[in-house]
């Protein structure tokens, strides 16, 4: 939830100069390498399940492939307003430079994000209907992960929403070594909508409450004290973090792209046919990935690209049954080798001998190193980075509160130092 686009920020943004109420028509040349790359880890990922699709049929507007449509700010200004949306879509000269970035600069990443809303937006959408919010904070992982539900910031947000694992366990997400439940798109998806519930029964504004999401409500409470306490995200947003002053803008810019993509010549570039044919199953039992692979005639991968939570090689036991995505017809081959008796026996066995392997490989991994506390850093952030606890970090260095400074060095002892 901290970090928002690094991506965004990471290029210089400047506002358009003036342009004619008519679309224009730019040539867009191949993205650099930079500009191309920008999750090289979500890219793969998701052109593993999406096979490209013609777009021929979706161009009502006869646009040429290279053509990247511009507009007035006039336009932008009333199809924002056709929106009719619950959050205030106010435009602009803060909303345009992010508009320019989704539809000019980003259009393949945009086109991606089209493909991946087909599946996520439906369960953001029933969730957010079921709490009676406004159904356009489902753009808000839109700017969070670009709806990766694998994403991982620098400092260890993560999930679709991007949670902070301390943040995550307030909300009830639980992160073990097999099980990281911030990456449980339904889970977290819940655990967001309660977060951003709650932070507007306290400002009563919806792009506060955004704000919040990202610099947490101490940055936002302080700049409306310093605002003289106005609650109006335009009101303080000068007095807010530099990020979180572009990630209001960069969040209605997404919900204009994602109403609006054709207008710019930007389509769904890839065909969800994996998705179109998923279906969920309910886990009761432990399994062994390997096993599981292997009964369904599935890859490893696979399944774990499907069940981006899951983080070791076993289906964890819980008392509360695990939601498993598998392709339709693996998920009615799994439902009849779970009824077999002789296959769950087959499995507890496997996953006895993983969990043990896991046991010795997690000693054997163990150890400390010297870590260099860097600026902005606190102890939350340094815990979730290496899956241990602040009350751990403060035991090993004798702290006695959760103060660090910059160039400080601390023990960790971890499995992943």
């Amino acid at each position: 939830m901290k970090i928002f686009l690094n991506y965004i920020l990471s290029i210089g943004i400047t506002v358009t100069a003036a342009i004619s109420a008519q679309a224009q028509r730019v040539f867009i040349p191949a993205d650099e390498q930079q500009l191309a790359q920008i999750d090289s880890n979500t890219l793969k990922w998701r052109n593993k399940l999406f096979p490209a699709v013609s777009q021929g049929d979706l161009n009502i507007y006869g646009f040429e492939e290279t053509d990247a449509p511009i507009y007035a700010d006039s336009v932008y200004a009333y199809r924002l307003a056709l929106l009719e949306s619950e959050v205030p879509m106010d435009y602009n000269e803060y909303v345009r430079p992010y508009i320019d970035l989704y539809t000019i600069r980003r259009r393949k990443l945009s086109a991606n994000m089209l493909a991946w809303s087909q599946y996520y937006f439906p369960q953001f959408e029933q969730a957010l209907d079921r709490e009676k919010m406004p159904m356009e904070l489902k753009y808000l992982a839109v700017i969070e992960s670009a709806l990766n539900p694998s994403a991982t910031s620098p400092v260890g947000a993560a999930g679709m929403w991007q949670f902070m694992a301390p943040t995550g366990r307030m909300y009830g997400l639980k992160t073990t070594q097999h099980y990281d439940e911030r990456r449980d798109v339904a889970k977290s998806t819940d655990a967001a909508i309660k977060y951003l519930r709650n932070s507007y029964r306290i400002y009563g504004d919806w792009l506060l409450v955004i704000a919040s999401y990202n610099c947490g409500p101490g940055n936002v409470n302080k700049a409306i004290k310093r605002a003289g306490g106005v609650k109006n995200f335009w009101a303080v947003q000068h007095y807010l973090p530099r990020e979180t002053r572009g990630y209001v803008p960069a969040f209605i810019a997404a919900a204009y792209m994602m109403n609006y993509a054709s207008e710019h010549n930007i389509y769904p570039n890839q065909e969800l046919n994996v998705y179109r044919h998923m279906d969920t199953v309910l886990v009761d039992n432990s399994y062994s990935l390997n096993q599981l692979a292997l009964k369904l005639n599935m890859s490893v991968n696979e399944l774990k690209e499907y069940n981006p939570a899951l983080r070791r090689g076993v289906i964890p036991f819980s008392n509360e049954k695990i939601a498993l995505t598998l392709p339709y017809n693996k998920a009615m081959a799994f439902t009849n080798a779970n009824a077999d008796s002789g296959f769950k026996t087959e499995m507890n066995n496997e996953v006895i001998a993983l969990n043990k392997e896991i046991q010795r490989e997690n000693q054997s991994r163990k150890a400390t190193i010297q870590y260099k506390v860097r600026r902005g850093e606190q102890l939350a952030s340094i815990a979730s980075k290496y899956d241990v606890t602040v009350k751990d970090i403060k035991k090993w260095n004798n702290l006695k509160s959760n103060k660090v400074k910059a160039g400080q060095r601390l023990k960790i002892k971890s499995n992943q130092a």
